[in-house]
């Protein structure tokens, strides 16, 4: 036969907690509770943060070479345009020489 605990403290289980909201040992487990469950959020607002600067940077950098590029677009439209412009202006000195 295995001996067993008989002492009171391990017979009797409380079914609830009888301390009231003025207890500071209850007040502390509580504060305690909250305090993990703040520093797991602070964790993964932490991790999230981080996540997102690189993201930032990276659509950063995007946004720079699309404005690169715009620029450059713009900048070859309106020498096509120059180019047109004098095109026509040639030809409309060819046909009116005529």
């Amino acid at each position: 036969m295995i001996d067993e605990d008989k002492t009171y403290e391990n017979e009797v289980k409380p079914t609830s907690d009888d301390r009231g909201s003025l207890d500071l040992t209850l007040v502390i487990e509580n504060l305690n509770k909250k305090i993990k469950n703040l520093s797991g959020l602070e964790k993964i607002h932490r991790e999230t943060n981080g996540d997102l600067r690189v993201h930032i940077l990276k659509l950063d950098k995007e946004i720079y070479q699309l404005k690169k590029n715009i620029a450059f677009q713009k900048e070859n439209h309106q020498m096509d345009i120059i180019q047109k412009d004098n095109e026509i202006g040639r030809l409309i000195k060819k046909i009116t020489e005529k």
